[in-house]
């Protein structure tokens, strides 16, 4: 719904309530070390930020939530998903820090009182209110706004002229974007909140993101009444532009196509040989026309790192990446707040099962909301081996978890992955046709472990997770923390023996320490 337009230089800025991500779009990390930075950016503007994370808390300290303002989200809201209570009474995220880490994860929610206080017109640089920005006036932090009227005069001299959908949020505009897109989506609730955040999550309520497209973009979408947020913007020569230029005005990509979901090596299309889920390393699909503004040098600073990850390779890092590594957290990402969508596969600040709807099936939060562990260790019941047709070995392990207790990828099923000829943990393909992953110990997080007799190079080389397996399409394509299967179940490995092997081994590991080590019964 458009609630106002005006023109700023080359650019149509249009105040509206999009139904994209944001509209919106826009750990479990296990340890944390000691980062601190202190970063200067300047846009025409400038406004200095400061990360700090320790030890106990990572995700920066915890403020009380005084009342929580929408809800539609929560139990009786008229949805059958909603979230629980604790989930909805701290808040970690400091907005006014340029690079505050805002995520689908539990800490990673705004208050819902939280707006920026140097909120400017984006189209004359003039001082607003949050209450002005809402009402049909698109508006950003000041740095942002500077850097955003430098990137559009490129813009039109280069031969785009940018249009901007989408500026600042609030925390109840977003209440009511994404009730709209829950409504409207067929597939309810659950399929808005892979593609709209919910209220507190989302990146536009920083004050420091944009949803920009291209006025021949926009257009075109009118006249076609598809809008803007259609399929194919990423490939358009604005899109392009976006992806190569913005970071050299401080701006950044937040949701990128992830690597193994690209169709032939492409960054702006995505393959459709197979579904696409949401890019765990950010909890959504790919938005390329939504930029935050993180500053100049900052975004300098990321764009380095970038592409000194290996762009293209799975080993390639968006921005929830870089702003993890620059808080010690180890880890792609954190598991979404548990809203009943993706139970096996969520973490909640609840303490009592009957707050939320996925009970055991979620990882815990303490109150610095690192993960907690279980109140059990998991324990091994049995482990045997076959062969298979394709000469693989299957080995089946038969293992005890209790709740909530913290397991991490690769998750497997009998139809794989497979760790074939000289492929480990360090080195395993999610799908046939994947480039292969690394899944580094991550601390605290329960593996199955197998190994040959006599031992290889590499001590227990073939290492599954103990969630399940129904989360390996999506969660393989990250190295994550989720949730163990509670109660008894089976984990499954397809491994290829090397030449020579006489036997298997098999072991619980955490933090590298074996629990339970067994031989396996061929």
């Amino acid at each position: 719904m458009r609630i106002g337009v005006a023109t700023l230089a080359a650019v149509a800025v249009v105040g509206c309530r999009p139904a994209g991500r944001d509209a919106g779009a826009v750990a479990a990390g296990g340890g944390a070390t000691t980062a601190t930075a202190t970063t200067t950016a300047t846009a025409t503007a400038t406004t200095t930020t400061t990360t700090t994370a320790t030890t106990t808390a990572p995700f920066g300290a915890s403020v009380p939530i005084a009342r929580y303002t929408c809800p539609v989200v929560l139990h009786g809201g008229g949805f059958g998903s909603f979230l629980a209570p604790a989930d909805t009474r701290l808040a970690f995220v400091d907005g006014d820090d340029l690079l505050a880490l805002v995520n689908r994860s539990p800490t990673g929610a705004l208050s819902p009182d939280y707006a920026p206080s140097d909120l400017v017109d984006v189209r004359d640089g003039s001082p607003r209110s949050p209450r002005e920005c809402e009402q049909a006036r698109s508006c950003l932090r000041r740095a942002a706004a500077a850097g955003l009227r430098a990137m559009l005069d490129r813009m039109r001299a280069e031969g785009q002229e940018g249009h901007v959908t989408s500026a600042y949020r609030g925390f109840g505009t977003q209440c009511w974007v994404f009730s709209s897109w829950a409504q409207q989506a067929r597939g309810g609730f659950c399929e808005a909140a892979e593609q709209s955040a919910l209220p507190g999550h989302s990146q536009h309520q920083l004050g420091t993101t944009v949803d920009l497209f291209t006025r021949e973009w926009a257009q075109e979408g009118a006249k076609t009444g598809r809008g803007v947020f259609r399929d194919g913007f990423g490939c358009s020569t604005g899109g392009k532009w976006l992806d190569e230029n913005a970071w050299t005005f401080g701006f950044v990509v937040s949701y990128p196509i992830d690597p193994d979901d690209r169709r032939d090596g492409s960054r702006c299309l995505a393959r459709t040989d197979r579904p696409v889920p949401i890019d765990p390393k950010t909890g959504y699909k790919s938005e390329p026309w939504h930029v935050r503004f993180i500053g100049s040098e900052d975004a300098a600073r990321f764009h380095e790192a970038w592409v000194a990850s290996g762009p293209g390779t799975p080993a390639e890092i968006t921005l929830e990446q870089w702003l993890r590594a620059r808080r010690g957290l180890r880890g792609d990402t954190e598991l979404p707040v548990c809203d009943g969508c993706q139970c096996g596969a969520c973490s909640t600040l609840a303490d009592d099962d009957r707050d939320g709807l996925c009970k055991g099936e979620s990882l815990t939060l303490d109150e610095n909301g690192r993960v907690k562990p279980a109140d059990e260790e998991p324990r091994i019941l049995d482990a045997r081996a076959a062969a298979a047709p394709d000469g693989a070995t299957l080995v089946d392990v038969s293992v005890h978890a209790a709740a909530h207790t913290p397991t991490q990828t690769p998750a497997t099923t009998p139809e794989g992955p497979t760790y074939g000829e000289g492929a480990t943990f360090e080195a395993l393909a999610p799908y046939p046709d994947a480039q292969p992953h690394r899944y580094a110990d991550l601390p605290g997080a329960w593996r199955v472990g197998v190994g040959p007799v006599p031992e290889g190079a590499v001590s227990w080389p073939w290492r599954a997770s103990l969630a399940k397996g129904v989360l390996a399409a999506t969660w393989n394509r990250a190295n994550v923390v989720l949730p163990a299967r509670p109660g008894d179940s089976t984990v499954r490995l397809r491994v290829v023996l090397p030449p020579g092997a006489t036997g298997l081994r098999v072991t619980l590991l955490r933090d590298g320490v074996e629990h339970g080590s067994r031989d396996v019964t061929r």
